[in-house]
Formats: structure tokens, sequence, C-alpha cells
């Protein structure tokens, strides 16, 4: 019983190399770090030499592990325990954290092109629909992520989860790691789309889905597969005479008085 007690303890107590990695990941020193946190310039040394952490102290650093968004607020939260040069470099390491995937990276691309004014649930079919053009029209994925079914509707549901906690975060958006090609065909998507409000596009992407066979993926989750994004969108290609970026409009101007019945 002692002993399970004490593997309970070890799995919910943060590591010193897990504090070692919030470091490194995050390019801050253990005292800048302990100042972030509002603790004392010791604290971070004292557990990482093997001192054991309060469970809120705990619970904190752990958060920084698993979350950098939430990094990401404490450091604008309390940016003045810091000195410029410290900010501006562990700002710049959780900005690169936090769109290291590249579905996040488009996500922030997109949230920065308009300004924020998008919702987790309208950036979900924005992505749906940049993946499925870019696979349709260059034959290659935007990003790796695969299409979830699942009672939230969000086919991105870890990036949907994210937005919904954390809200739209305008950021800095390293655009240089998206392509000329890429970042063209997003902005296309967007200018196109974004005329359309999230009941239009929720109701366009159901049409889609009832077309579609749903599978598991490794893991068993459900999962609409690639292969067959890619096929639907070439069909959508064909038949809506859509040859490259400027005819994309072409799709959801026919499919929008399609469902109204005009």
């Amino acid at each position: 019983m002692c002993e399970n007690k004490v593997l309970s303890q070890e799995n919910i107590i943060v590591t010193a190399k897990e504090i070692q990695t919030i470091l490194k990941d995050f390019r801050i020193g253990k005292k800048p770090l302990a100042k972030l946190l509002g603790w004392g310039e010791t604290t971070i040394i004292r557990y990482i030499e093997g001192d054991i952490p309060t469970a809120e102290y705990s619970n904190k650093l752990k958060s920084i592990v698993e979350d950098p968004i939430y990094y990401y607020e404490l450091l604008l939260e309390n940016k003045d325990n810091l000195t410029n040069v410290a900010y501006r470099k562990t700002m710049q390491a959780v900005l690169e954290k936090m769109t290291e995937r590249k579905i996040n990276l488009i996500a922030q691309y997109m949230i920065y092109y308009t300004q924020g004014d998008l919702s987790p649930g309208y950036t979900q079919w924005l992505l749906y629909y940049s993946q499925g053009f870019s696979m349709a029209l260059f034959d290659r994925e935007l990003f790796e992520d695969d299409f979830n079914v699942n009672t939230e509707n969000a086919p991105y549901i870890s990036l949907y989860n994210s937005m919904k906690k954390h809200g739209v975060n305008l950021l800095e958006v390293p655009i240089n790691r998206l392509t000329e090609t890429e970042k063209n065909l997003i902005n296309k998507i967007l200018d196109t789309f974004c005329w359309y409000g999230p009941k239009t596009l929720k109701a366009l992407s159901a049409f889609e889905k009832s077309n579609y066979r749903v599978s598991r993926d490794k893991d068993g989750r459900r999962i609409i597969s690639k292969d067959l994004i890619k096929s639907q969108f070439k069909d959508i290609l064909a038949l809506y005479g859509i040859r490259g970026l400027n005819d994309i409009h072409k799709y959801p101007d026919s499919r929008f008085f399609d469902l109204r019945g005009i």
C-alpha cells in the first residue's frame, strides 16, 4: 500500500528532468524561471538538486511541461519579472514551441491573417478545406493530422480543445516555415471561405462527410482517411471546373445556392 502511494506521488511530482526540459525548450535560466513564476530565485536550483516541490509548485511546472500556451500566458502576465533580453529570448522560444506542429503553425497563420477574427470551430473547417484542396491540387498534405470523427464535430480535436481552453491568441507567426505555395493556398481559402459563416461551412462539410467512410487509426480512433478526403476533393475539382487557386471559389459559391435550395 505504502509502495503504491510512493509510486503515485512520483507520477504526480514534477521531476528534475522535466524542469531541465523547461529550461532547454523555453531557453530560460534557473533563476529567471523562478522569478517569472514569482518564487524565490533559488527555488528551481533546489528542485533540480533534489528538493521536492510542493504540490502547488509541482502542478505549475507540470502545466508548463504539458502546455506551451500556459507558459506563454504566464510570460505575458509576468513579463516585468524578467529583463528585456531574457523576455525576448524565452518569448521567441515559446512561440517556436507553440507552432512546432504544422497544424498549429497554420492555425496561427490563419489567426494572424484574419487579425484574430476566427473562432475555434471556424478554424477547424478552414483547416479542413485547406488540407483538402492542397491534396487535390498539389498532391500533398498541408499537415499530418488526421480528420477525427467525434461528438464535438471538430476534426482536429486537440487543436480545437486548446483554442477553446486558451482562446484565440494573435501571435507573431514564423511564416518563413511556410512555403509560398502553402501561403498562397491558405490565403485563397481564407479569402474564399471567410465570406461564409461557420454555420454555412458546417453544413457544407456535413454534405461531404456523408460521402465518407469512417475508418480507425492505429490507436483505434475514428477517422476519415486522407486518401478519402483527397479523392473527394479531386471529384470537386472535376465537377466544378477548378483548375487552380483562383477557381476555388466556384465550389462554395455553387454549393451555397444548393444548400439554400435556390
